[in-house]
């Protein structure tokens, strides 16, 4: 989708979470995902298959709802071509703008390192995927669409982008300084 402002937008905005909500109901994919404490990108393969629908909608749909601070990055020829994450990794102010800048993957992350690593989870220090935070990372390699999934989990606890931020940063100014502006 180009543009989410777009009326078409809107409309396939709306269509894809129809389609989530037949193909993968709520209740059932809570019970289907509720014992995942470190989720890897091999124990949504069964969750992929039971709905019939792709490892990518099956992430996704588990991000949305899910209480951990965790994301999707989506890869190709070393730079992310995409990334959705979890509200609480958002609130955590951990995302990537990757349709706006131009953003290489990690050189030591698995995704840099390729299928011919051997691995396909890992548990990273900080300064991998994030400077201050150690990152579990799992992939996967699709070779016939030319991407690489890496599923990150972040510690449960991390900064609130909103508890963290000063006046200033929040745009709240006092009487004097607003008019001395």
């Amino acid at each position: 989708m180009w543009s989410r402002d777009s009326a078409y937008g809107q409309m396939e905005v709306e269509a894809n979470a129809f389609a989530t909500f037949v193909l993968m109901p709520p209740d059932d994919f809570r019970v289907q995902t509720a014992e995942f404490r470190r989720p890897t990108l091999a124990q949504f393969e069964p969750i992929r298959q039971r709905y019939e629908v792709s490892l990518t909608a099956a992430v996704l749909n588990w991000l949305k709802d899910t209480k951990q601070r965790a994301m999707l990055v989506v890869s190709r020829d070393g730079f992310i071509d995409w990334s959705w994450g979890s509200e609480p990794l958002f609130k955590s102010r951990v995302f990537f703008k990757a349709r706006q800048v131009t953003t290489p993957i990690p050189a030591t992350s698995l995704a840099a390192l390729g299928p011919g690593s051997g691995l396909t989870e890992i548990q990273h220090a900080s300064g991998v995927w994030n400077p201050a935070e150690p990152v579990f990372e799992s992939v996967v390699f699709s070779e016939y669409h030319d991407i690489t999934l890496s599923l990150l989990i972040y510690p449960n606890t991390g900064p609130d982008r909103w508890r963290d931020r000063s006046e200033e940063d929040l745009g709240i100014l006092d009487a004097f300084e607003a008019f001395r502006r």
